[in-house]
C-alpha cells in the first residue's frame, strides 16, 4: 500500500499562492541543489528529516509513488506527487532531506487537520479524493454558498 506525507504550507492561505510560490522557487538559483539534475516540472522542498519509510512512498514507477499533501487553512487541500528525495548539503553544513515534488499541484477533497510541525506520515487509507470538476461532491453548490461551507468547516 503507498505511503503519503502531509505538510503545513506555511504562511499559504490560497491554493494560488502556493502555485505561485512554487513557480518563483523554479526560478531561483539554489546553489545547495547544484549538482542534482532536475527537470522543468520538478520541485524541490528542504525539510529537516529524512522519512524512515521512504521506499513506501517511492516506488519503481512515478505513477505508483506516494504525494505530499498540503495543509493550509487548516484543510488538506491539494497535494503533488513525490518523485524521490535527495540529500541536500546548506550553507551552514547540515544534511537536510530534498523532497522532489513532480508535476502540477491538484486539487482535492478539502479535510481538516490540526496544526503540527514538520512532516507526517499519511496512509493511503486517509488520503482525501482528487477534485475533478464535476465529479466532485459538492460541485453542484454555487460557489458563495460553498465558501460559506468552507468556512463554517462542513465541507
Amino acid at each position: 500500500m503507498t505511503l503519503h506525507l502531509i505538510k503545513m504550507a506555511a504562511g499559504i492561505s490560497t491554493l494560488q499562492e502556493l502555485e505561485d510560490r512554487q513557480t518563483y522557487l523554479k526560478t531561483l538559483n539554489r546553489p545547495e541543489l547544484k549538482g542534482h539534475h532536475l527537470s522543468s516540472d520538478q520541485l524541490v522542498h528542504i525539510t529537516r528529516f529524512f522519512p524512515k519509510r521512504r521506499d513506501e512512498i517511492t516506488k519503481d514507477n512515478v505513477s505508483n509513488n506516494g504525494s505530499l499533501y498540503w495543509v493550509f487553512k487548516k484543510r488538506i487541500q491539494a497535494r503533488q506527487t513525490i518523485s524521490d528525495f535527495i540529500e541536500v548539503t546548506g550553507e551552514d553544513g547540515l544534511v537536510r532531506c530534498g523532497i522532489i515534488l513532480q508535476g502540477p499541484l491538484v486539487s482535492v477533497e478539502r479535510q481538516m487537520r490540526k496544526a503540527f510541525q514538520g512532516w507526517r506520515y499519511l496512509p493511503q487509507d486517509d488520503v482525501p479524493n482528487d477534485l475533478r470538476g464535476a465529479q466532485s461532491l459538492s460541485a453542484d453548490i454555487p460557489s458563495t454558498m460553498r465558501k460559506d461551507l468552507e468556512e463554517l468547516c462542513l465541507i
